[in-house]
């Protein structure tokens, strides 16, 4: 097993851990899809994943993994498997919606292994000061992460407000952009210059993610784990780049960087760990 501890990690997982979640928002990728998706869920015991963990420390040490969804923590036992998870491979990021089982989580789990990533959901947290609350028990155990919030059209009275109320507890919020349509207009093209600027999205913003035939590590130092179990290169390409599945015992990544298939890259998936001095176009070594 490598000695790699003290290495920073060279390869990066997304784990969509399920397609399924306790909410339903209007702004979801997978809104109106879940009944679609449902039937290629594939539920694993903890000890299967555990043991698929523990072969790709063998191929590839420690990894960083993303980790989302769905809802991660509606997954059967996943406390237990990520737990086992993060004494081979961290840092792990786990973004939820905080709404179950995270009690036992911030008791059990290492803060210097694992970050959550916290998202307020509108539509489902209908007390914002309960919610920060909550965020302020999770940062209090140690647990860093993001604080996520999209700005879908309907939000955009209330966002400033909102984002003040946040800061102001010492909870600033990242905020994702609306990628869709809403009434008949396509977004995020279609938001004002003032509601952009609220959001922080940068003149050419949108360009800026375009990254269709630019050569990328997606599938070679970082691929997306489905719910049934392809890998697939990242999220923006989905089904069409399943290159493997992650239950093979003799799963492995691509050989080399291949060009980009995507349109867009929002997330920037490609990018090993975060790092603001990537360049486009390239690689983490």
């Amino acid at each position: 097993m490598p000695e790699d501890d003290n290495k920073q990690p060279q390869v990066r997982f997304t784990w969509n851990t399920h397609w399924g979640c306790n909410f339903r928002c209007s702004y979801c990728f997978f809104h109106d899809l879940w009944e679609h998706y449902a039937p290629r869920n594939v539920y694993k015991p903890a000890d299967f994943w555990i043991e698929r963990w523990k072969a790709v420390h063998e191929r590839y040490g420690r990894c960083y993994i993303v980790v989302n969804g769905g809802e991660p923590l509606a997954y059967p036992d996943f406390v237990k498997i990520i737990l086992a998870v993060s004494q081979l491979h961290y840092p792990i990021n786990i973004t939820t919606n905080a709404s179950i089982h995270l009690e036992e989580l911030i008791e059990k789990a290492d803060p210097r292994r694992i970050t959550l990533s916290l998202s307020f959901h509108p539509e489902h947290h209908k007390d914002i000061d309960k919610f920060i609350a909550l965020m302020s028990k999770v940062r209090g155990r140690g647990f860093e992460g993001c604080n996520n919030i999209v700005a879908y059209p309907p939000y955009m009275k209330e966002l400033p407000e909102w984002l003040d109320k946040f800061a102001a507890a010492g909870h600033p919020m990242k905020i994702n952009p609306f990628i869709g349509d809403y009434q008949g207009k396509h977004y995020p093209e279609a938001f004002t210059p003032e509601e952009k600027k609220i959001m922080g999205m940068q003149e050419g913003w949108v360009e800026e993610k375009k990254r269709y035939s630019k050569l990328c590590a997606a599938g070679f130092k970082a691929a997306l784990i489905l719910p049934d179990g392809g890998v697939t290169r990242c999220g923006q390409i989905g089904d069409r780049g399943v290159f493997s599945n992650f239950f093979d015992p003799d799963f492995r990544l691509l050989d080399a960087p291949a060009p980009c298939d995507a349109e867009r890259c929002p997330c920037d998936e490609w990018k090993i760990i975060p790092d603001e001095t990537a360049s486009e176009g390239h690689y983490l070594p």
